[in-house]
């Protein structure tokens, strides 16, 4: 399955809007956490939970890094964010900026455990990862980084974000490809 048409036009559109909101604009590097607290959302880890479900969370911790990332919990009108603390902090950004983009883009609540395993909208997993990977790395962000020769590494470092990430953005913007053209016209 792919993502709709202009979905991720409109994501990048909408990635620098927000950034732009937070006066990062596109070559900054995003906290998640401002962009929690700028939609009045509060973002707890499993550690804050333990006196509250102290059972399933040491459950949840004990399975390390195979728990889940994070978790949207809806009371209501309200929104808690819920990250995994024993994940990399490169993971917890990027599971934060997903679970915010779910938040942005309005997306149905999901149930997240129905006793067999958690249920699953495949169509919203994806425009959220992208919406994500807009927030987190830019596309004029991935681009400037290409022009200047940064490898993923160098854009994974300044960004925040794992070398996976900083890889899949540089390659699907576009940016590598962009930038090698320029090189060989010079």
């Amino acid at each position: 399955m792919s993502i709709r048409r202009g979905f991720k036009a409109n994501a990048e559109r909408l990635a620098l809007e927000l950034r732009d909101e937070l006066k990062l604009g596109p070559l900054g590097r995003l906290e998640p956490e401002s962009l929690a607290e700028h939609f009045l959302i509060p973002v707890r880890t499993l550690y804050d939970l333990r006196q509250v479900a102290p059972d399933g969370v040491a459950h949840l911790l004990g399975r390390g890094h195979r728990a889940f990332s994070a978790v949207t919990i809806h009371i209501g009108k309200r929104r808690v964010i819920v990250t995994n603390p024993v994940h990399a902090l490169t993971r917890q950004m990027n599971s934060l900026c997903h679970e915010l983009s779910h938040i942005v883009l309005e997306h149905d609540a999901e149930t997240p455990l129905n006793g067999v395993g958690r249920a699953w909208n495949g169509t919203q997993e994806r425009e959220a990862d992208w919406l994500a990977g807009c927030l987190l790395i830019p596309h004029e962000a991935a681009h400037a980084a290409s022009r200047k020769g940064h490898s993923d590494e160098q854009v994974a470092e300044y960004f925040g974000v794992s070398r996976v990430l900083a890889s899949w953005r540089m390659n699907s913007t576009g940016a590598r490809i962009r930038a090698g053209r320029l090189m060989r016209r010079r």
